[in-house]
């Protein structure tokens, strides 16, 4: 997705920050908005009080429109949906530590602000309490399709038609995009159109995304639940419209709602990422370091994954999305900890062999090396397609909460006034590379076709030896070195280390855009939405989120 994207969030990193709490589950739920008159308790806040699900959105434009006035957009923006499907509009930040999709009680203030009186006025939160979290359906149907999509063409508030027919929109679905979701889910997710509506008029507009959706529905008697998705392809020549709109779901089974203007594969592909489950895969740059005092974290910013950027071309999913979903597969993912460790990373884009190493520090917080060469869906990292110059090799990521579930590391760093430019993220060969704040090293040993051999070295332990490759290693380039690896056999011959499979967890932590250069002639920008999952949980829950290893922001 190019065109304008929210200002760039500056981070102090690795340095400690906690952020800690718990949210109650009630043991009943009654969906309902209570009017203003309602008498308030003398311990309670005066105010309306109003029950549903918490929904966000990040609105965006399309490539060639951004403006001046978009630049202090850094978050999302909130609302809470009501049974009746009305919503009120609320503060992010009197939200925060809220996950997505819960069901709520809030008690909200008078119209707030410079939207007094308007169409969509805000509300000022006084009190919020979580009444339940969103359930996560598991994939089904195993048959035939997991993921069924009802494809409706809209024409909002109005808009006229434009040249896209109903066939465009199904055959991309039908096929590019289902291929590209069977394939990196080695088929847990098997989607397809199950129905189809051609032109249909909405008196509501883009303005309102939950009565659009809404309306659609109720035109083509579409009916919300596990593993079904309706997806509007808007007219193109509607011009209160984001470029792409998608809920975040709670698992792949989750079902969801979303908007396209297009029919990139992509862009489609990235709003279905959305409804299940995954947030943007953004990229982080540091003043000459991989982490440090300065750094920018700009959403969208890992052109190699379909969460990143939309544009023509769509590599493999990464692993810290593909687990986040639940479907790494156990013999794909090793986890190293407290000993030196020495492994042999298969390509990402094959489907066979381990092809993740999890890093975990001391405060539970996960950093992902993958090796991607340019073969298989990578291929194209060795064509003159890669425009941007991207480098094969091994990556370096780290997993966060939304909205950037997955951040690229730049591995070789530039000072800030290059940051723009430099698109080239892979580890170098034979360097050090420090994780998190130095918590490990890590050096990239030998990389070619069949794999890359990969040392680390946790802080204070002595680093694990190996053989030295057979061969001279070459320089790097787009599309990776062109070097002798390794031998797994070798690799194997270094000292007993602590290698586990990993156990995943029940619960995801919660955590916490200078320009994004265009992607030229694709024209994407978009945006998702962070929604409510399936209907409110009866019983108790209780989720604390756990320490996170970042420090204050420092703005510029």
């Amino acid at each position: 997705m190019t065109g304008w994207m929210p200002a760039a969030r500056n981070v102090l990193a690795p340095a400690r920050r906690r952020l800690l709490r718990s949210l109650v589950a009630g043991s009943a739920v009654a969906v309902s908005v209570l009017l203003p008159g309602a008498v308030a308790a003398a311990d309670e806040p005066a105010g309306t009080t109003v029950v549903g699900r918490l929904v966000q959105a990040w609105p965006e434009v399309a490539a060639g429109h951004a403006t001046d006035e978009h630049a202090g957009h850094e978050g999302p923006t909130s609302w809470v949906e009501t049974l009746a499907g009305e919503s009120v509009r609320i503060p992010t930040e009197d939200v925060e530590g809220i996950p997505s999709g819960a069901t709520v009680t809030v008690t909200v203030g008078p119209e707030d602000g410079e939207d007094a009186g308007g169409d969509d006025p805000l509300h000022e939160v006084l009190d919020a309490d979580v009444v339940s979290l969103p359930a996560a359906p598991v994939l089904g149907n195993t048959a035939g399709l997991t993921n069924k999509v009802t494809v409706v063409l809209v024409t909002p508030a109005g808009a006229p038609k434009d040249g896209t027919t109903l066939a465009d929109v199904v055959e991309a679905v039908d096929g590019p995009v289902a291929d590209f979701w069977a394939e990196q889910t080695d088929g847990a997710v098997r989607l397809g159109v199950t129905a189809a509506h051609d032109w249909t008029p909405t008196a509501a507009g883009c303005a309102d995304p939950t009565k659009l959706w809404n309306e659609a529905a109720t035109a083509v008697g579409f009916v919300p639940g596990e593993g079904q998705h309706l997806l509007l392809y808007v007219s193109r020549k509607a011009t209160d419209c984001a470029y792409a709109l998608g809920e975040v779901g709670a698992a792949p089974g989750s079902g969801g709602r979303m908007y396209v203007r297009d029919t990139i594969t992509s862009v489609i592909a990235h709003e279905l990422g959305h409804n299940f489950g995954l947030g943007h895969s953004s990229g982080r740059q540091c003043d000459a370091a991989v982490e440090s005092a300065s750094c920018r974290t700009m959403g969208y910013r890992d052109y190699y994954d379909v969460m990143g950027v939309s544009w023509a071309e769509l590599g493999s999913l990464n692993p810290p999305q593909a687990a986040r979903l639940n479907l790494l597969p156990a013999a794909a993912e090793l986890s190293a900890s407290g000993s030196p460790v020495t492994v042999t990373l298969a390509p990402v884009s094959g489907r066979a062999g381990l092809r993740a190493l999890r890093l975990t520090d001391a405060e539970g917080s996960d950093y992902w090396l993958e090796y991607r060469p340019a073969v298989g869906r990578d291929a194209w990292l060795g064509t003159p397609a890669n425009r941007y110059g991207l480098e094969g090799g091994v990556l370096l990521r780290h997993s966060e909460g939304l909205p950037d579930t997955s951040v690229l590391l730049d591995a070789t760093p530039t000072p800030e006034g290059g940051w723009n430019g430099d698109h080239q993220a892979a580890l170098p060969l034979d360097v050090p590379v420090p994780v998190s704040g130095g918590d490990f090293s890590v050096v990239v040993q030998g990389v070619g076709p069949a794999g890359a051999v990969i040392a680390v070295t946790p802080a204070g332990t002595a680093p694990a030896t190996a053989p030295a490759p057979a061969a001279p290693r070459a320089g790097r380039g787009p599309g990776g070195p062109a070097v002798d690896v390794l031998p797994a056999a070798q690799a194997a011959a270094a000292p007993a280390v602590e290698l586990t499979v990993p156990q995943y967890r029940a619960t995801q932590a919660l955590r916490g855009a200078g320009d994004l250069e265009s992607a030229g002639e694709s024209s994407i920008s978009g945006g998702y939405l962070v929604a409510l999952a399936a209907s409110a949980l009866a019983g108790s829950a209780l989720l604390v989120v756990r320490a996170l290893r970042r420090a204050s922001v420092r703005r510029r």
